[in-house]
């Protein structure tokens, strides 16, 4: 059903376009697929994104991944990107459950739980954060593959205890 932006659907025909969409999500298809933007459109709007971020306009760049989320709420890449802006710009709550649905997706990657903690940290959560801090250190880096996280997470982490200490 094509639809353009000023044309006026029945709650009938509103709710077959909704049963659609529920279909193609959950044979794993994503917005994108259903509205053909193309992966190569997609990492095109992913670059404007980036280079947004990389700008410090990280407000642009929420909304861009934002709507690359919509959009594509598979591609866990978009996700990060949208937790990061989301933290850039202080949404620190936002950011924390964002990471969580990485997290979720990506079950062995340190660097959600990583960035997480960050926004623990910035939320006066701090034994929270340090109990994440912890897990990415202890249990979720690999040597040789997420060497630089871990060093990371141990520099945080013991700063954190010195400060815990000094109070």
């Amino acid at each position: 059903m094509n639809v353009d932006a000023d044309t006026e659907l029945s709650p009938e025909e509103l709710g077959a376009m909704g049963m659609d969409l529920m279909g193609l999500w959950a044979a794993g298809g994503t917005l994108a697929e259903a509205k053909g933007m193309t992966l190569r459109e997609c990492e095109a709007v992913y670059a404007l994104g980036h280079a947004r971020y990389s700008q410090g306009k990280h407000e642009d760049a929420f909304r861009i991944f934002a709507f690359l989320v919509a959009y594509d709420h598979l591609d866990t890449r978009y996700q990060m990107a949208l937790a990061a802006s989301l933290q850039a710009t202080r949404r620190y709550e936002e950011a924390l459950q964002q990471y969580m649905f990485v997290t979720l997706m990506r079950v062995d990657d340190p660097a959600p739980v990583y960035h997480s903690a960050e926004c623990l940290l910035a939320l006066g959560r701090v034994d929270d954060a340090a109990e994440s801090l912890e897990m990415v250190i202890d249990t979720m880096c690999k040597p040789g593959e997420h060497d630089a996280i871990k060093l990371h997470a141990q520099a945080l982490l013991k700063a954190l205890r010195q400060k815990t200490e000094g109070d």
